[in-house]
C-alpha cells in the first residue's frame, strides 16, 4: 500500500540554505570551525548534500548508522564525529570506518586502542569534559589520571577536548564555564607539545559570541537547531539574524463535533501514563487530525489559527479545540503547523510520515 499524502513533512530547503550561509558567515568571522549536527533530520541526504556543497566538511550524530549513510553520500574526506559515547558492539565499526568518537571513559579509551591495533590504525577521538550539565564527560578530578593513562596508548590519538550544556540540566554556558574549557586545553597543549581542537555544543553557545565577539581558545562549534530552526530553545529565544519556517507539517482533518468529557466519571491517566488536561465545562467544538504522537510531538506544533487551540494528542490523533476560532474548519481539510525541533525529529522517525523537499 502506498504512502498516504498526510501528515505530511515539508522542508524548505532555501530557507536553510540562508541560514547556514549566514552561519558560515559569522563563524568566519569569529574563527571557528562550524560542525552541522545530523541527528534532527537522520542525516537525510537532501538537506546533507546541501550542506557539503555550501562548504561544511565536517558533520556529528548521535547514531553511528547516520555517520555511515554521511560517509556514503559525500566523497572521501569529510570528518564525521560520534558524539554520543559509542557503545562495545559499535568499536569495531567505528576504527574501521575511521569515525572519531567521543569518550568519558577510559576503558572505552582502551578498547578502543585495542581494536585500532588490531587494524592497525591510529583512531583520533575527542575527550568529552563535564561542564554543569551533569550529563556526559571526564570530571575534572579525572583528567589528570585520564591523562596519564592516554600516554600509554600506541594507536589513539586525540583530537581535542569537547563539551555539551543545555541538553540535560539546562546549564547555559558562560565566560567562566568557556575559560575553563580553554585552561584544559591549553594545560594539555603544554603536555603534548601540539595543537587540539577544543569543540563546544549546541546552539546555546552562539550567544557567546554574539556578545563579544573575541573569545580565543575555542576552535569548532557544533550546531543543529540554529541552522534548522532559527532558534535557540534553551534561551527561549529567536537568533533574529536567522530564518524560521523551514518545516512545516500538515495533517487532515478527519472529526469535527461539539463534545464534553463525562466530568462525572472518575478519571485515570491517559495512554502514556500522563494526566489528563483539564476538564472544560460544557461542549466545546473539536476536531481531530489525523497527527499522533507516534508522528509528531504536538508540543512543538504552532497553528497559524491562535484560537485553534491544541488540546492533546494520542497515539495516532491530535485534538484541537476550535469553539473560539473564526474560521471555518471542514471534514478532509488540511491544517498546517510549524513545527519545531522535537516535532520534526519525531516526524523523520516516524515511517507513516511523508517528506517532501522544495526550494
Amino acid at each position: 500500500m502506498a504512502l498516504s499524502a498526510y501528515p505530511l513533512l515539508e522542508i524548505d530547503l532555501g530557507v536553510v540554505e540562508r541560514n547556514a550561509t549566514v552561519i558560515l558567515q559569522k563563524c568566519n568571522s569569529w574563527h571557528l570551525h562550524p560542525v552541522v549536527v545530523t541527528k534532527g533530520f537522520l542525516a537525510d541526504a537532501p538537506l546533507v548534500s546541501l550542506f557539503y556543497h555550501l562548504g561544511i566538511k565536517s558533520f556529528a550524530d548521535s547514531n553511528l548508522e547516520n555517520l555511515l549513510k554521511t560517509k556514503k553520500l559525500l566523497p572521501p574526506g569529510v570528518r564525521l564525529l560520534l558524539i554520543r559515547l559509542p557503545m562495545k558492539e559499535e568499536v569495531g565499526e567505528i576504527v574501521a570506518e575511521g569515525i572519531t568518537p567521543f569518550v568519558s571513559h577510559w576503558e572505552m579509551v582502551e578498547t578502543l586502542n585495542e581494536e585500532a591495533q588490531k587494524k592497525d590504525k591510529v583512531l583520533p577521538l575527542f575527550l568529552a569534559l563535564e561542564s554543569g550539565d551533569a550529563r556526559e564527560g571526564f570530571l575534572p578530578e579525572e583528567i589528570e589520571e585520564m591523562g596519564n593513562k592516554i600516554d600509554d596508548f600506541s594507536h589513539i590519538k586525540v583530537e581535542g577536548i569537547c563539551s555539551t550544556l543545555a541538553c540535560l540540566s539546562g546549564i547555559l554556558p558562560d565566560e567562566e564555564i568557556l575559560k575553563k574549557l580553554v585552561a584544559f586545553k591549553k594545560s594539555w597543549e603544554d603536555r603534548w607539545g601540539r595543537k587540539i581542537i577544543l569543540s563546544v555544543g549546541g546552539t546555546t553557545f552562539l550567544s557567546l559570541w554574539e556578545k563579544e565577539k573575541d573569545i580565543k581558545g575555542v576552535d569548532e562549534i557544533r550546531l543543529g537547531e540554529a541552522l534548522l530552526f532559527g532558534n535557540d530553545i534553551s534561551r527561549g529565544r529567536k537568533i533574529n539574524w536567522l530564518e524560521r519556517g523551514a518545516f512545516t507539517i500538515k495533517a487532515e482533518i478527519v472529526e469535527i463535533k461539539s463534545k464534553e468529557p463525562d466530568r462525572e466519571k472518575e478519571r485515570g491517566f491517559d495512554a502514556f501514563g500522563e494526566p489528563n488536561f483539564p476538564l472544560i465545562k460544557g461542549k466545546r467544538k473539536r476536531m481531530i487530525l489525523a497527527l499522533g504522537k507516534q508522528d509528531s510531538d504536538e508540543h512543538q506544533l504552532s497553528c497559524s489559527d491562535e484560537n485553534a487551540k491544541i488540546i492533546g494528542a494520542t497515539s495516532n490523533y491530535l485534538v484541537m479545540d476550535i469553539e473560539d476560532s473564526d474560521r471555518i474548519y471542514k471534514l478532509g481539510e488540511v491544517v498546517q503547523f510549524q513545527a519545531g525541533y522535537g516535532a520534526v525529529l519525531r516526524a523523520f522517525l516516524s515511517p507513516y510520515v511523508r517528506k517532501v523537499y522544495h526550494w
